[in-house]
């Protein structure tokens, strides 16, 4: 499959959320694209992270359109799947394509009192924020496996760091790392 690939410093995990900002002309045409086909892939990119050359995508769908007080488009875009980039393509308006096959992530597990922590407190978290329940309409603060991967994309965890957790066999590595992060915040 080939779809356009949008590079930004953004991590997002399968079922996140997040709200873009699209005005370059490229752009534009690529969410043209993504609704008439596929969708597109967010390729985790930062020139200040010193991230090694990231060959993997955040596939993403378009939930909501909007547009600010000065016509600038504005889309909503939810996580479906993570994708490995194989090959990159760059067109004459520098707009990137990439050949991507989906890859699975973490497998399901279950609640463990860690994780139930995790959840309460990230139910904490939603319920002080206007901007996060607007973005997630429908929350599974039920799931081990959400509420791990919400918290990785909302802490200020570099780059880097957060690229570890891309491996399907990275769940408990991430679920540590979130708890010891949490448990110091609330015993500070």
């Amino acid at each position: 499959m080939n779809l356009p690939l949008f590079p930004l410093p953004i991590f997002l995990l399968p079922d996140g959320v997040t709200r873009l900002r699209i005005f370059e002309q490229r752009y534009l045409k690529m969410v043209r694209i993504a609704t008439k086909e596929n969708g597109f892939a967010i390729l985790l990119n930062d020139a200040n992270a010193n991230l090694p050359e990231v060959r993997w995508a955040s596939w993403v769908e378009i939930i909501n359109f909007d547009q600010d007080e000065d016509g600038t488009l504005i889309i909503d875009v939810k996580c479906k799947s993570l994708l490995k980039v194989t090959k990159i393509t760059v067109e004459k308006d520098q707009l990137r394509y990439g050949e991507v096959t989906a890859i699975a992530h973490w497998p399901l597990s279950e609640h463990d009192h860690v994780t139930h922590d995790l959840s309460e407190s990230l139910a904490q978290v939603f319920k002080q924020s206007d901007d996060l329940r607007n973005l997630y309409q429908d929350k599974f603060t039920d799931q081990p496996n959400w509420v791990i991967a919400r918290w990785l994309e909302l802490l200020p965890v570099e780059l880097n760091i957060k690229d570890i957790f891309i491996d399907s066999n990275s769940l408990e590595q991430a679920k540590q790392l979130i708890h010891t992060i949490i448990h110091a915040e609330q015993h500070h």
